[in-house]
């Protein structure tokens, strides 16, 4: 990846809660040309399509698995996010089924971020196999494409006349099971990076940032799901 990399512009806003970063699927320019983000907040449609390619396939040797995981994810999530919207406005389950399904867009796109960041050359020792954010990212795609299928058993569920609550608690116990979080391991070794972080034109300079909006946007779907799937307590789906 060269030193221009800039992320691409925001698309107008719709509808829906303002995310701190872009949705991946509003990147219609390689992670090379992308734009620092506008300084007004905004808006975005939830995410619909994979990452697109880069400017050179060289450029992401060995994150195909990446890639693959992602297009899975997000898959996954319009699907869920198709059902959600097919419910009327109110109601306590609806409405925190929405609210749940926007957290789980805020990971899918904090994974992109870090996704465009990954095909930096000086990313290779933690992408690499067996490296800490190899292995924190191929566990939060299979932790977080196990909380969307619990949000759409419930959303199916709630089509069909009423969800199986002790089905679904069973498959957020296992989500649960392979949820990992913040990694002070990893933080160290992106602190270790030869990266000017302070440097306006360095390419990198939003990694940390990037890595600690993925932190914080998993921590976040993890606790808002765990205060509902408290053990010895019935599901609780209104938004509190």
């Amino acid at each position: 990846m060269t030193s221009g990399k800039a992320k691409a512009p925001r698309q107008t806003p719709t509808e829906g809660p303002a995310p701190s970063r872009s949705a991946s699927h509003t990147r219609f320019k390689s992670p090379i040309q992308r734009a620092e983000p506008p300084t007004s907040p905004g808006v975005h449609a939830p995410s619909t399509l994979p990452p697109p390619p880069f400017e050179s396939e060289a450029e992401v040797q060995g994150l195909e698995w990446w890639l693959g995981a992602h297009m899975h994810l997000a898959s996954d999530l319009l699907c869920l996010e198709q059902l959600v919207e097919g419910f009327a406005e109110g109601g306590a389950h609806p409405e925190t089924l929405r609210r749940l399904t926007a957290q789980a867009g805020e990971v899918r796109d904090a994974l992109y971020e870090l996704y465009c960041d990954a095909a930096d050359p000086r990313m290779a020792s933690v992408v690499a196999s067996g490296g800490a954010l190899e292995q924190h990212v191929r566990g939060r795609y299979a932790w977080c494409t196990r909380i969307v299928a619990v949000l759409t058993a419930i959303a199916d569920g709630l089509r069909k006349g009423g969800p199986d609550w002790g089905t679904i608690k069973a498959g957020f116990r296992d989500a649960a099971e392979c949820y990992a979080g913040p990694s002070d391991v990893l933080r160290d070794a992106v602190r270790g990076l030869l990266v000017d972080f302070a440097s306006p034109v360095e390419p990198l300079r939003n990694l940390p940032q990037d890595l600690e909006q993925l932190f914080g946007s998993a921590e976040r779907l993890h606790e808002t799901l765990a205060s509902r799937f408290a053990d010895g307590a019935p599901p609780s789906m209104r938004p509190s």
